[in-house]
């Protein structure tokens, strides 16, 4: 499976006593590829910065694990992904708190990747799009 995964399979991934650490484990562990889009690696950062408070020392090591990967391939989100996430958000008529989470999926709709992510808001727009969603 050729994934992208959010910001939060990350989050859970790394934070090994939170709720869904081996569920995101595995969707990662399974990925055939992994496809993280400047977007993720941003939110990443500050959450685990910022809501997890791990050390600056740590965080890099994680990135760097996950960007290192040899499956992983890291991009920079297309305009045409970014014009289409806004679109999506006026469409969905949304607020402008949630054009993170139509980047991503602007991106793993054009990308053609499978979704992987624990936001439910975030899953039934993707469903609702013919995204594919894990777990």
């Amino acid at each position: 499976m050729r994934l992208l995964p959010d910001t939060n399979v990350l989050i859970y991934d790394t934070v090994e006593d939170s709720g869904y650490h081996d569920e995101a484990a595995r969707v990662v562990d399974e990925a055939r590829e992994i496809v993280i889009p400047s977007i993720v690696v941003h939110e990443y950062l500050w959450a685990m910065l910022r809501i997890v408070q791990a050390a600056p020392s740590f965080v890099v090591l994680k990135v760097r694990e996950y960007l290192e990967d040899p499956r992983t391939t890291y991009i920079h989100e297309p305009m045409e992904a970014i014009t289409k996430a806004l679109r999506m958000l006026e469409d969905d008529r949304e607020g402008v708190g949630e054009v993170n989470d139509y980047i991503v999926l602007a991106t793993a709709l054009h990308f053609d990747l499978t979704l992987a992510t624990f936001d439910r808001k975030l899953k039934e727009r993707a469903l609702r799009r013919g995204v594919r969603v894990v777990p």
